[in-house]
């Protein structure tokens, strides 16, 4: 410690104060890296929860379904170790999120699709082997500016499959195939992978809340930020009725709603277009109980973009209900969401023959949640290979999170712990007295 020059204890300086906007797994990540490093973060949630795009539910029947982010592979390192410091245990499915029976569209089977996925890599790569960073990818096939639908229709693939890798990576990155970035089909291999997948046993929102947990005091819910001041001397940020002075802050929410905070000096012109540029896919989810407890399955929609599956709950046994995804915002439009769920069950019941399903259901919906108004980010061929870094980088005081700025982890819960981990650090470099007095 310290010492003055009379040989006493030196006074510690009050910890900085930083505000963290969005209590998402971004946001809550940061701010716990924030308190752990010595900092003082407040974190403003518009919500009346935390959690963000992840929010667990438990069903009347016992079963406990994610109505947000749900699977968990086995190289998101970060979430697996997070949870394990949290004291929370990973849950095997018994199914891989990547490993899905095609039914519908044009003939083929499960294994015609993973064998022409498995010759995606050879197809794509160029005369001299991989493309630029070790991973698939002819510079001639997958260049800016192409999408997955023309660059599989120039591939010579059976039919079927072709058809069914498309309505995969579509229902995925909630955008049509043709709006999709052909960049994706270089992470082909890993998308269709067949290890078991992973959830937090009892929930994902789990995490969020033994985060929050370790913020005693410092998560202010229902607190939508209205308007954020910065210089380098600081941040003021308004929320209603009232401001919050800072030294730095965390700004954790989604691109698609960033918008709604007014900046005062605005943003500068390279980040606030990085930021207009991000691109979002659209989802919904659907959750009906089951009379009778299904194996473990996986099962693709081709024609409808949609999947269902039936998995694993913390106690290793089948959960008694049927979860569906379905991705984009034609496949939405089709199974008539906005009216409700009613249009989807039919078309479910038709798809899974297999399954007794039970009364009630349950609707997850994004596109009207109105602080994210869409799933997760996505990639189109607009998109610029600059706008990575560009996304993550500070503005003077203000630092960036969220999965959209997490590079090739976007779009997954990953990604957004990542990024918040990422912001932490950021805040706390620019601390350096504060951290060598502690």
């Amino acid at each position: 410690m310290p010492t003055t020059d009379a040989g006493q204890p030196a006074a510690r300086p009050a910890p900085a104060r930083v505000c963290v906007v969005g209590a998402g797994f971004a946001g809550l990540a940061a701010a716990a890296a924030l308190a752990e490093g010595g900092l003082e973060p407040v974190v403003l949630e518009a919500r009346d929860r935390v959690g963000g795009r992840v929010h667990s539910r438990r069903l009347a029947n016992g079963a406990v379904v994610e109505l947000g982010a749900e699977f968990v592979e086995h190289d998101h390192a970060t979430l697996v170790a997070t949870a394990a410091r949290l004291g929370l245990a990973m849950a095997p499915t018994g199914m891989a999120y990547g490993d899905r029976e095609p039914r519908g569209g044009l003939p083929v089977d499960r294994a015609t699709v993973m064998a022409e996925v498995a010759r995606l890599r050879d197809l794509l790569a160029g005369p001299d082997g991989p493309g630029p960073g070790g991973g698939p990818g002819d510079p001639g096939l997958l260049r800016p500016g192409r999408s997955v639908a023309e660059v599989l229709a120039e591939l010579p693939l059976d039919p079927g499959a072709r058809q069914a890798i498309a309505a995969r990576l579509q229902v995925s990155a909630g955008q049509p195939a043709e709006e999709l970035s052909a960049a994706v089909l270089g992470h082909a291999g890993s998308s269709f992978s067949t290890r078991e997948s992973l959830r937090v046993a009892g929930g994902n929102q789990r995490i969020a809340l033994a985060l929050a947990g370790r913020l005693p005091g410092a998560v202010r819910l229902g607190a939508p930020v209205r308007a954020v001041a910065w210089s380098e001397a600081g941040v003021r940020v308004a929320v209603e009725g009232a401001e919050l002075e800072a030294e730095a802050c965390v700004l954790a929410v989604p691109a698609s709603v960033i918008g709604r905070i007014r900046f005062d000096p605005p943003l500068p012109a390279w980040k606030a277009e990085a930021l207009g540029r991000v691109v979002y896919g659209h989802a919904a989810k659907l959750f009906v109980a089951l009379r009778r407890v299904p194996p473990a399955s996986a099962v693709l929609s081709v024609p409808g973009h949609f999947w269902t599956w039936t998995a694993n709950g913390a106690d290793g046994a089948v959960q008694p209900v049927v979860s569906a995804f379905a991705g984009s915002a034609p496949a939405l439009a089709a199974l008539e969401v906005a009216a409700g769920p009613a249009g989807w069950r039919r078309r479910l019941a038709d798809l899974r023959p297999d399954l007794e399903l039970d009364r009630g259901e349950l609707l997850s919906t994004w596109d009207d949640d109105p602080w994210v108004q869409a799933a997760y980010s996505t990639r189109t061929p607009a998109f610029r290979p600059g706008d990575p870094d560009l996304l993550a980088r500070r503005v003077g005081p203000l630092h960036f999170a969220g999965e959209h700025t997490a590079g090739p982890w976007s779009g997954l819960m990953e990604g957004a712990l990542r990024s918040g981990h990422r912001a932490a650090a950021e805040v706390l470099a620019t601390q350096p007295g504060l951290r060598a007095t502690l």
